[in-house]
């Protein structure tokens, strides 16, 4: 194996018949003797060149090339290792070194319809607020997940929708708040949102509706006296998921937080929506 260096200051590291072009780095010879070496393929199809970045990177980052020998540092998409959750407004502040971000909104449930104390009525339940990411210091279109129906007023067959959303990459409509029977004893359930959890269904007479346990989730409807009125239940949130990519560590984003639903009033008041929550990961 022949080595050379031109005028040009290039060092050529010749292969044999057998063996490819290597060179050879040493540890400190008070450690030992072990060394770390580099190689060419045994086979290269066309002559290549690589160019190393002119600066180093941020932790955690990687080299990449351009597809033409250019290599440079980046932070690798996926492989999330961290996440911030708002469940009440903020601002998100992209962390050092991270220009990629997962963000995943979801809106408020709507509020349970409610009875009144002589089980007649059926009392309306609020709409769930709409959470939402949008532009601070760091520009971006607006995430909009929002928030569930309130339970209607009424003991016609429909049911209180579940809430939209838009600018992700994907839009999820949250579940519909199930439907009251009337004189059955039994009121329609919370409208699920993307983490499930809609109030459960009340079953007996004279009994309050049940809140929805997991974000974004509605309130059960309230049953009255004697079962005359069995209230529906709030629609769950919708859920928008998007990758944010290019962005610049240390500029913002605003958060928005949306309110669960307030169940119907009444004796017998429908359950309250779950608020809604906007998850980072990165």
């Amino acid at each position: 194996m022949a080595a050379t260096i031109d005028g040009n200051g290039l060092i050529t590291l010749d292969g044999t018949s057998t063996t490819q072009g290597r060179v050879r780095l040493a540890e400190d010879t008070d450690n030992g003797t072990n060394y770390v070496e580099l190689q060419a393929p045994a086979n290269v199809a066309s002559n290549v060149t690589f160019t190393l970045p002119g600066a180093d990177g941020t932790s955690g980052q990687v080299i990449q090339t351009n597809g033409s020998g250019t290599l440079s540092f980046t932070t690798p998409a996926g492989g999330f290792s961290a996440m911030q959750i708002f469940t009440s407004s903020g601002t998100f502040t992209i962390p050092a070194g991270k220009t990629t971000v997962k963000v995943t909104v979801v809106g408020a449930g709507g509020g349970g319809g409610g009875a009144n104390l002589s089980g007649t009525a059926y009392n309306t339940g609020t709409a769930g607020g709409n959470s939402s990411v949008s532009s601070g210091t760091q520009t971006i279109s607006t995430i909009t997940a929002n928030g569930g129906e309130g339970a209607p007023n009424s003991s016609a067959a429909f049911a209180a929708a579940g809430g939209t959303a838009s600018g992700g990459d994907a839009n999820v409509t949250g579940g519909p708040g199930g439907a009251g029977k009337l004189n059955s004893g039994r009121s329609g359930v919370g409208g699920v949102s993307s983490f499930g959890g809609g109030g459960k269904e009340v079953t007996a007479a004279d009994n309050a509706g049940v809140a929805g346990t997991a974000y974004g989730s509605g309130g059960s409807g309230g049953v009255g006296q004697s079962a005359s009125a069995c209230n529906y239940g709030g629609g769950g949130g919708g859920t928008a998921i998007k990758y944010l990519t290019s962005l610049t560590p240390g500029n913002t984003l605003t958060v928005t937080i949306g309110a669960g639903g307030a169940g119907g009033g009444g004796f017998y008041g429908g359950g309250t929506g779950a608020d809604g929550v906007v998850i980072f990961e990165y």
